[in-house]
């Protein structure tokens, strides 16, 4: 199974990021927008060239405080600034993956998703990691850029029957993260064999229904700080 990483977010030498780079094929770096620095993105490049691990520039809103993890109301001009330091740190890449309300926002936000596919394409890049049947993916795909459609171990998913779009369940309710390994596992497992998942849509009685989607994934992600990270990774690499 072919499994990405967000990694670099904790410093140039955490041993958990350490010991999942041994277990992963694809890293993505975070590159000071949300986390990291130059002395983490170089640590982590180099180790995954030793490795034999791809390499993807992750980018974010510049949000340090809250991790990335909130929309920005921000200036184009001002995004695109700090998006061209962001890829600055990571010389010779051409691989993206956004991070965190940047990701989850052009996932949605087709005007915002143009934007950023327009920056992508003039700055060389030529892959994009990306949610299947997201704006994102759509704006890529006009300008030419390829794409690894991802898709998350131990997120859980939410639906939209009215644009027929899966999104990730916001972080503020409870059960937005999986936390048990076996149902992680089972998650990966029905994304990648059978191309479907549980997702949680909105009931007429105000509640949620859980109902099997349909979904496309090259790739699944597993994020470096959830507490099934490193267990997680060692289970996908035995599939």
């Amino acid at each position: 199974m072919h499994v990405n990483c967000d990694i670099g977010e904790r410093g140039a030498e955490h041993p958990v990021d350490a010991e999942l780079m041994k277990r992963i094929s694809l890293a993505n770096i975070a590159c000071g927008g949300h986390a990291g620095d130059a002395e983490s993105v170089a640590a982590f490049k180099a180790l995954a060239g030793k490795l034999g691990v791809s390499v993807s520039a992750h980018l974010s809103y510049p949000d340090r405080e809250h991790f990335g993890r909130l929309s920005m109301d921000i200036a184009p001009a001002d995004l695109l600034k700090s998006l061209d330091r962001q890829y600055a740190l990571i010389d010779g890449v051409d691989a993206v993956k956004f991070h965190g309300a940047l990701y989850n926002d052009s996932w949605k936000n087709r005007d915002l998703a143009g934007f950023l596919a327009k920056w992508l394409k003039e700055n060389g890049v030529r892959t994009v990691v990306a949610p299947c049947r997201s704006c994102i993916a759509d704006e890529c795909r006009e300008q030419g850029i390829d794409l690894a459609y991802e898709a998350f171990a131990e997120r859980r998913y939410a639906y939209d029957p009215s644009t027929d779009r899966l999104s990730l369940v916001d972080r503020k309710f409870g059960y937005a993260s999986i936390e048990t390994l076996a149902e992680a596992v089972v998650q990966a497992q029905d994304i990648m064999e059978k191309q479907r998942v549980a997702a949680y849509a909105a009931s007429a009685d105000g509640g949620t229904d859980r109902r099997e989607v349909e979904i496309r994934a090259d790739t699944i992600c597993i994020h470096s700080d959830s507490p099934l990270a490193l267990a997680l990774a060692a289970a996908l690499a035995e599939l």
